[in-house]
């Protein structure tokens, strides 16, 4: 180091370069106290520049074998400590210590850097390669900036990050940057990433990372609110990878806290390998924003979103999933998986409840929910399902459609779904109350001709019924005509028989010889032409319903 003279140490620094060639831990704390927050009434024999500290890291200190490295604990680092753009060789292990000015490894390359217990203002490690391990435990500092490094572990467990107040907003400028606590865009980790139980006040970013393991963010506490700019989510990592699952989950101390985020989470277009586990979560958007966006993700191993709380939407439109997407018992204000895509079942029970569920488009091999959970709004156009449970009588099925707009297709698939497992019954049952709910916002002709069709054959899932009418007003007409006989329009005609005779006025077509040879008169005349029009409107309404039936899909 250009100007330094090794030989000008202090007592203390002098005990740090004599640890170094082995690594030997160099221990300043003197009792309880020393915590970093007590660091301004520190003794001075507590002090080492952050200059001798890199002498010796950066090569300029004595010979060093394999072991060798800077381990310290109770110290206060005077000024910054820079190894930007350099390389170390050594490991790094700072414990209960306290940085002025901050670490600098921006595009250094390094070994394992341990922090427990420290204070610092800002690890900057943009484009750093960390061959060992990247340890923050119960730290606490303003900015940890990872942006395109590269790690091979990281934990960050208990610790806490409050990123400094922002500037005030410029009027003039088209973008204003969020308040970053966390910045890890294009990080890359070759095996898993721990941030157990952290508490981070400012935006957490890992948009376009890769993790080659597991992402815990159990336990963790992500608060991102700033009321007079446009909003940004709390966690951003659109675009991230995970090769093992990313899991977000109750934490692992005794209070057991859940995952918590204020101000929204972006997993949009994310591909997780091994699944996405956010069971229990408290998703918080004060503004009535997106709680959860996670549009167009791809997800290995299913989804676990069971016992989440949501204040605004949850998106999964247009995700992929294989494996179960679990719901239940989750309380959301909108979710909208138009177009998603389940491999797996899909659940909605226990509990699920949602303002406005969106399932347009989606499918899934499995649908499962309860009459309790069904949301007040529900758009089901284009929802596929191989199978869904319950499937009791479709009365009990017929109003969760009924809580949608009409469109033909949910009961269609209804329909099918009775089919497939042998209650042709129920599926009648279901095609019927579509032509209703149809009807409802038709024309008056058409509504007309709809309630006919109604009434008489069940728009042809009820022929049975034109049996009925047709056995009804046969029994009137005979009775009537057995006491009111037509006079006979010639001699050497059949011989009048009530039954026949109204038989031959109902059935439309086919003769049988009793219409054209009596001549009705008065009332008479009037029911015969009632019988004539009935049996024809009664032959047109069933073989429009048959013609429904057989080009049904």
């Amino acid at each position: 180091m250009s100007g330094f003279q090794i030989s000008t140490l202090t007592a203390t620094e002098e005990r740090l370069r004599h640890a170094f060639p082995t690594g030997a831990l160099v221990d300043l704390r003197s009792g309880p106290d020393d915590g970093t927050g007590q660091a301004t009434s520190w003794p001075r024999t507590c002090d080492i520049r952050a200059e001798v500290i890199a002498a010796l890291l950066t090569g300029s200190g004595p010979d060093a074998n394999r072991g060798a490295g800077v381990k310290l604990a109770g110290a206060r680092v005077v000024g910054r400590l820079t190894l930007a753009h350099t390389q170390v060789p050594y490991a790094l292990d700072f414990e209960h210590c306290c940085f002025d000015d901050g670490l600098d490894l921006a595009e250094a390359e390094t070994r394992s850097v341990r922090l427990r217990g420290c204070y610092l203002t800002v690890l900057e490690a943009n484009r750093a390669e960390i061959r060992g391990e990247f340890q923050m435990e119960g730290c606490r500092l303003d900015r940890l900036s990872l942006y395109a490094a590269r790690v091979f572990e990281i934990e960050i467990s208990g610790t806490t990050i409050t990123a400094p107040p922002p500037e005030p907003p410029d009027p003039d400028a088209d973008w204003t940057p969020p308040r970053t606590a966390v910045n890890g865009d294009l990080l890359v980790v070759d095996t898993a990433m721990y941030c157990h139980d952290v508490v981070i006040d400012g935006q957490f970013r890992l948009p376009g990372a890769r993790i080659g393991g597991y992402l815990h963010l159990d336990g963790a506490r992500i608060t991102h609110e700033e009321p007079n700019r446009p909003p940004t989510p709390a966690l951003l990592a659109q675009g991230l990878r995970v090769d093992t699952g990313m899991f977000a989950r109750r934490g692992n101390t005794r209070a057991k806290n859940r995952f918590t985020v204020t101000g929204g989470v972006d997993l949009s277009d994310a591909t997780i390998k091994g699944g996405l586990m956010l069971a229990d979560a408290d998703l918080v958007d004060d503004r009535g924003q997106t709680a959860l966006r996670a549009d167009h993700i791809s997800v290995e191993g299913g989804v676990n979103l069971s016992g989440v709380t949501a204040s605004g939407a949850v998106l999964l439109n247009s995700a992929r999933v294989v494996g179960p997407l679990t719901l239940s018992g989750s309380r959301l204000g909108t979710l909208d998986a138009s177009g998603a895509r389940v491999e797996g079942a899909m659940f909605c029970t226990e509990g699920f409840t949602a303002h406005s569920l969106d399932l347009r488009r989606a499918r899934t091999t499995t649908f499962e929910d309860d009459a309790a959970s069904w949301p007040d709004k529900l758009r089901l156009d284009g929802f596929v399902y191989d199978e869904l449970m319950p499937l009791p009588t479709a009365g009990m099925r017929l109003p969760w459609l009924a809580r949608d707009a009409y469109q033909p297709q949910p009961y269609e698939q209804l329909a099918a779904r009775y089919r497939a497992v042998g209650r042709d019954g129920e599926s009648r049952r279901v095609l019927l109350a579509q032509q209703r709910r149809r009807r409802e916002a038709a024309g008056l002709p058409a509504k007309a001709w709809g309630l006919l069709q109604d009434a008489t054959v069940g728009y042809g899932y009820r022929p049975w019924l034109a049996g009925l009418w047709l056995l009804g007003l046969l029994a009137a007409g005979s009775v009537y005509f057995a006491s009111h006989r037509p006079a006979p329009l010639g001699t050497g005609g059949p011989h009048f028989n009530p039954v026949a005779y109204t038989l031959d006025l109902l059935v439309p077509v086919v003769s049988l010889g009793q219409s054209g040879a009596w001549n009705p008169s008065g009332s008479s005349q009037a029911l015969a032409y009632a019988l004539i029009i009935s049996g024809w409107t009664l032959a047109t309404t069933l073989v429009a319903g048959a013609t429904r039936i057989l080009v049904r899909p």
